[in-house]
């Protein structure tokens, strides 16, 4: 009998669903409006959200809890300020970057499309930031090369002491196999379908599905369509919580 690696699918059919006429949210987990007993956060991560925002329009979320968000600008560019009392600088991302923003508990982030005519879409990831490992307040962003990601998972960040999450992205033709390998064993892995399908250690997952592991090593994957899109999360467990599921 052969053994399946322990996860919980998160279908894209069950997302929360949160609009207005500036924006349009889904939510693969518990946010905001949206709460769902078996939607809870996984580890360190809690929100995964894919953001529609239109044009000239801003949106804003209170922070509850010091977290670090990850945003992940898909089409368009998006400007991020955070701020407690004041206005701050915003930070600017575009397609093809990554941004790394560290909220303290109590303020505000404020996400703003760039662009007055067009929509915009990003993901946001929310991760609980370790109490006792504060990380410096800039944020730069980060580029990568949509050319270098075929056929292969790219690191799109740099790993280092304050990065909460190691992030790869793949673009695969149909059949093509990839394995990722976890650098930290005590990590859990959290993947998101972008575009298309893929099978993940024996799982079938659609355009929008995600799907998290645990105990695991190494991960299987592979396309069954064209230019089909993969976003792989490597989640070190929280250095003062034990990892919930």
């Amino acid at each position: 009998m052969i053994s399946q690696t322990p996860g919980k699918i998160f279908l894209a059919e069950e997302r929360g669903l949160a609009e207005s006429e500036q924006f349009r949210r889904f939510s693969t987990f518990s946010f905001g409006g949206f709460a769902h007993p078996h939607k809870g956060p996984f580890g360190r991560l809690f929100g995964l959200n894919e953001e529609t925002l239109a044009g000239g329009h801003t949106v804003d979320f209170v922070v509850a809890e010091a977290a670090q968000v990850l945003l992940l600008p898909i089409t368009g560019g998006v400007a991020a300020s955070v701020f407690s009392s004041a206005d701050a600088p915003e930070t600017l991302a575009e397609a093809g970057e990554t941004l790394l923003l560290p909220l303290a508990a109590g303020s505000t982030l404020r996400l703003r499309n760039l662009f007055s005519g067009e929509l915009v879409s990003f993901l946001h990831l929310w991760l609980r930031a370790d109490a006792a490992a504060p990380i410096s307040p800039a944020a730069h962003p980060v580029g990568f090369d949509f050319e270098q990601l075929e056929n292969r998972l790219l690191p799109l960040r740099p790993e280092t002491p304050n990065e909460p999450v190691l992030t790869s992205l793949g673009r695969f033709a149909g059949r093509h196999e990839a394995v990722y390998s976890l650098h930290n064993p005590a990590a859990s892995v959290f993947v998101f379908v972008l575009a298309g399908a893929f099978e993940v250690e024996s799982r079938l997952l659609h355009e929008k599905d995600g799907l998290a592991l645990w105990d695991v090593a190494t991960i299987e994957l592979e396309a069954l369509s064209n230019d089909a899109l993969l976003l792989v999360l490597e989640l070190p467990p929280l250095a003062d919580a034990a990892a919930i599921r």
